[in-house]
């Protein structure tokens, strides 16, 4: 991780006044800087490789060096922020000190809900950010559609990305306007955040995408609708067209899983056979209800190729949201945390069955652990065992 150092000051005679001199923030975490007399004026970096600056005061570190970020209109009324980017390893947490049980028992830690272990928990969130929510999906207040408040539109063309960098496809113009205009929108998950090749992305959420020559090799013609695939990916954040509304609600880098240290074993993430849980009366599912969701094949293989990263063991009704998504066969090496609980999971006859809500002989297995991408910080999460390959 890396860290960034704010030191602040303004020319004899300029107007323009930043509220604090100096400012430490983690590579990727988006930090406002508030100013007097900056209506107007335009905020620029002198090097957008290393900082990006942003018109409502939002700066982000991108890669170690020093910038300069200049807030102002003029040679005789502007303010300046000397940038230095730092490195910065995030401490790796004990084990030891997390609470764990033998069992799945319910509790709580600094305000969340949890079962079994602290890692497997449901997200706490502030009452302020809950007003700009649906669902963990950033609403939109000036929504190009009044209908449908969670899209925001981005540019022509966009591309997506999996969490490996890896491009996936680009976002369609499917989405009329209310003053008839056939635009590209996407969702967004609160607090996900990520920098890849120098570039802030952030998580949009099952978006349809045309999708790449490269994806579309390793696509079956089911998976593809009309020449689309639906997926949850990483957007750039200066794709979005309102990327300062947007900066402001969606919290950057406020949602993450602790960094445990890792086993040596690894697992390449292949996807798995999500067929092995199919019946001829339908998907078994993970919960007990037979007609409610989650259900296996989405921790495996996803119709778009993709394995997501999850931040909670589905089953215990926390909604937990994906984390990353990775496409299967780039090698991509997943590693177990010592010390970690597993959960083995059963999975039930859907309703359709004529053992419905019984419980099945299959199981799903969910191991905690880390995906290391080369260039990337590592991201900590669930994954299913079931979409892992070991090793040799």
């Amino acid at each position: 991780m890396t860290t960034i150092l704010f030191t602040c000051g303004a020319a004899a005679q300029a107007k323009v006044e930043l509220e604090r001199k100096t400012l430490t923030i983690v590579v990727g975490e988006a930090i406002q800087i508030r100013a007097k007399g900056a209506e107007g004026a335009r905020w620029e970096s002198s090097d957008a490789k290393t900082a990006s600056a942003y018109q409502n005061g939002f700066v982000i570190g991108l890669k170690p060096g020093v910038a300069r970020v200049r807030v102002g209109s003029g040679a005789n009324d502007t303010a300046e922020c000397a940038v230095t980017v730092k490195e910065y390893n995030a401490p790796l947490i004990d084990p030891a000190t997390l609470k764990q049980y033998d069992d799945s028992r319910k509790f709580t830690v600094d305000g969340r809900v949890c079962y079994g272990s602290e890692l497997n928990g449901r997200r706490a969130t502030d009452p302020a950010e809950r007003e700009n929510l649906e669902a963990n999906r950033v609403l939109n207040p000036k929504p190009v559609n009044k209908e449908k408040d969670r899209e925001w539109e981005v540019a022509p063309n966009t591309e997506v990305y999996d969490g490996a960098g890896i491009l996936m496809g680009t976002i369609p113009a499917d989405l009329k306007t209310d003053d008839g205009r056939m635009v590209p929108t996407s969702k967004f998950n609160f607090g996900m955040s990520k920098v890849m090749n120098g570039r802030v992305f952030l998580y949009g959420f099952s978006i349809r995408i045309k999708p790449s020559d490269a994806l579309r090799k390793i696509l079956s013609d089911e998976e593809k609708v009309g020449g689309t695939v639906s997926t949850s990916a990483w957007v750039p954040l200066d794709s979005v067209v309102e990327k300062e509304t947007l900066l402001e609600r969606v919290g950057v880098g406020k949602v993450s899983l602790p960094r445990l240290p890792l086993e040596k074993k690894s697992f390449r993430i292949t996807g798995g056979n999500p067929k092995r849980y199919h019946t001829e009366h339908g998907e078994v599912r993970i919960v007990k209800d037979p007609t409610a969701e989650p259900v296996p094949s989405h921790y495996l293989r996803r119709p778009s190729g993709t394995v997501n990263i999850i931040y909670s063991v589905p089953g215990f009704g926390l909604g937990g949201q994906s984390l990353d998504s990775l496409l299967v066969g780039n090698n991509i090496l997943f590693r177990p945390a010592r010390g970690a609980k597993v959960f083995v999971q059963p999975t039930y006859y859907p309703d359709k069955h004529p053992l419905r809500g019984k419980a099945s002989p299959m199981t799903m297995t969910f191991i905690y652990g880390a995906a290391e991408v080369k260039g990337v910080e590592p991201v900590y999460g669930w994954v299913a065992k079931e979409a892992l390959e070991a090793v040799k």
